[in-house]
């Protein structure tokens, strides 16, 4: 694990995370009020993470007409045994070899800032993020390919409550694949009034008492990164991963929880190191599929990406012509009406006093970096806010990826702030959806 040198330091915040006991992701949840003290430097980051903002509709009675058996994952080289052994040693033979080009024709690549379909054309994501909590939600794909999106973050809800199984989460992705959609996929609970407990065809447990893979730490509440690698452990997972590898991305560090203060050189330095951490335990669980990291500070610290971004990737051991197969999420989260970020981050980046809108660090850093970064988008009052806009033109401009919080079932984007005027900007303008390109292929 390499070491990092901590100078630099600055006021302190504190990350507050995890749903209120009892909730469940149909209930709405006011990310917009992060609890900010103007007087202090306590900025609850807790607004802007979003699988505490979880909005979409989970019907608890499951998807009854989906068998539990997940033997759906039927690719050649991936197991169709999905009982979801929680063997971390398990791997799953994915033919392909690193640094070779044998993925090449096989499944989404990175390449420099890139991401790039299996022809080798060059996709820029549009799209939605959506807690997948049922099959039907293969209406969601529709509606978004619709409007032209080529892209979603597919949050898979692990509650026994949801009933999902593999094959009711294959359902969903192999309609975004049908749609020549590109997926991120992660993980997600929600059900602490029944301690988390996992669906038993993916596996069973109780999520924050899973046995954490060795070497990665303590799988908890305070610290639920673990906690995600013992689920990626699993083998329907890897199943999906490999089956659906010409689409999908795996967000294998989520919005990043650790004991330093996230807003120091301390907490950075501990981000930094669990990711490098994840990203040696996905490749020794067999998945060569892109994986993404997410940033320090739930998702808004640009400023660790851009120092310590190019060496956390450089442990990844899937290489594909000089790159590795690692990407960053930053969630631009900045246009808060204190102005907060802008200072924050303008002077990690700029120095000084200096500040740095949500816009003006997409062009000037993000779009900068040698390897591709994803953009979070919102209309949160505690977040993007007003901001929403100039972030999507300057990303377009930048020929960036972007995700959207949060997709609203069968209907649009989540517009807490903006209403139409925001769902019909995201949606139907040429910087939106609408001026998404589907991927080439497959």
């Amino acid at each position: 694990m390499r070491s990092y040198s901590m100078a630099v330091c600055v006021t302190s915040l504190f990350l507050v995370a995890g749903c209120s006991a009892g909730s469940s992701p149909s209930a709405e949840v006011d990310s917009g009020s992060r609890g900010d003290d103007a007087g202090s430097v306590s900025h609850d980051a807790s607004g802007g993470s979003t699988e505490d903002r979880a909005s979409a509709s989970s019907d608890a009675s499951g998807d009854v007409g989906i068998p539990s058996d997940a033997g759906a994952a039927t690719d050649a080289g991936g197991s169709s045994d999905a009982s979801a052994s929680n063997d971390s040693g398990g791997s799953s033979d994915s033919g392909a070899s690193a640094d070779t080009g044998g993925v090449t024709s096989e499944q989404v690549l990175l390449s420099g800032n890139r991401i790039l379909d299996i022809a080798g054309v060059p996709i820029v994501a549009r799209g939605a993020e959506d807690v997948v909590a049922n099959a039907s939600q293969t209406a969601d794909v529709d509606t978004l390919s619709g409007m032209g999106s080529n892209a979603m973050r597919m949050l898979l809800t692990l509650d026994a409550a949801n009933g999902m199984t593999p094959a009711s989460f294959d359902a969903v992705l192999a309609e975004a694949v049908s749609r020549k959609m590109l997926v991120w996929v992660s993980l997600y609970t929600w059900d602490s009034a029944n301690s988390n407990v996992v669906g038993a065809s993916l596996g069973g447990g109780n999520f924050y008492a899973l046995t954490a893979p060795s070497g990665t730490g303590t799988c908890s509440t305070a610290t639920p990164g673990p906690c995600y690698l013992a689920m990626w452990s699993r083998q329907w997972l890897k199943d999906l991963a490999l089956k659906y590898r010409a689409n999908i991305i795996i967000d294998a560090g989520q919005e990043f929880i650790g004991t330093a203060d996230p807003g120091t050189e301390a907490g950075r330095v501990e981000w930094a190191t669990a990711g490098e951490t994840n990203i040696q335990f996905m490749r020794s669980q067999g998945y060569t599929n892109p994986l993404q990291i997410m940033s320090n500070f739930s998702g808004r610290d640009l400023y660790a990406i851009v120092e310590y971004g190019s060496a956390v990737r450089a442990v990844d051991t899937v290489v594909v012509n000089g790159n590795p197969q690692t990407m960053f999420g930053w969630q631009a989260y900045w246009g808060t009406s204190d102005g907060y970020y802008p200072a924050w981050q303008g002077g990690l980046l700029l120095g000084g006093s200096s500040t740095l809108s949500g816009a003006q660090a997409i062009h000037q850093f993000a779009a900068a970096q040698p390897f591709p970064i994803e953009i979070g988008v919102d209309n949160y009052a505690g977040d993007t806010n007003l901001d929403y806009q100039a972030e999507i033109a300057q990303a377009d401009t930048d020929s960036m990826s972007w995700l959207w919080w949060s997709w609203q079932p069968g209907s649009t984007v989540e517009c807490p702030v903006s209403g139409a005027t925001c769902q019909t900007y995201v949606t139907s303008s040429p910087q939106g959806f609408s001026g998404a390109k589907a991927l080439t292929a497959p």
